[in-house]
């Protein structure tokens, strides 16, 4: 009797540079517990891949859908405060993407959040995109970091924990992270 292998869909997810003069940010958020302990990670990255800031901290104890949320709104107001007019914003959190663009609902637990964001982004030339997990690890590093070892900021490279580190250079190489999912018949 033959053994059934079922089907397996691979799917390639690389961490793209962003256009020349513009700088992309990568935000993410983490509850563990939901709700519980939570903290946020964030990254800015310019057309090189290059770290201009990146933070990981924590934040009052809450759920993994403000968790996000507020990563943006911190993401946005640094990167106002800074001068930047052109971003690519991406998220792995695809109710947040979609809450922001109007497609669906916005959950009354991230409305006032949601509201901050928008009004930020009227300022500014932002693209907003959605991403896998997979090319999100920086941040998601980031926002694990703070909660496992405490809150982290980097304004350059050398600033990175070494994992953060070996992240930004695999990104930069454009090494492709695989997602493998077995196929439903």
């Amino acid at each position: 009797m033959e053994h059934y292998t079922p089907p397996l869909k691979v799917t390639k997810v690389l961490w793209e540079m962003p256009p020349q003069g513009w700088i992309k940010v990568n935000c993410d958020g983490a509850s563990r517990g939901n709700p519980c302990r939570s903290s946020i990670g964030y990254a800015l990255r310019d057309d090189e891949g290059n770290i201009k800031y990146a933070c990981g901290k924590l934040i009052h104890d809450t759920t993994n859908n403000v968790a996000e949320a507020l990563a943006f709104v911190e993401a946005l107001k640094y990167y106002e405060e800074k001068g930047f007019a052109q971003v690519i914003l991406q998220t792995d959190s695809l109710l947040l993407k979609n809450a922001i663009e109007g497609i669906w609902a916005i959950p009354w637990v991230i409305a006032e959040y949601v509201e901050d964001i928008l009004h930020v982004m009227t300022r500014m030339h932002v693209n907003l995109s959605h991403i896998m997990r997979e090319g999100n690890c920086l941040a998601d590093h980031l926002a694990n970091h703070a909660i496992d070892i405490g809150n982290i900021q980097a304004q350059c490279f050398q600033e990175l924990d070494i994992k953060g580190r070996k992240i930004v250079n695999n990104d930069k190489l454009q090494c492709p992270y695989l997602r493998v999912k077995v196929a439903r018949s």
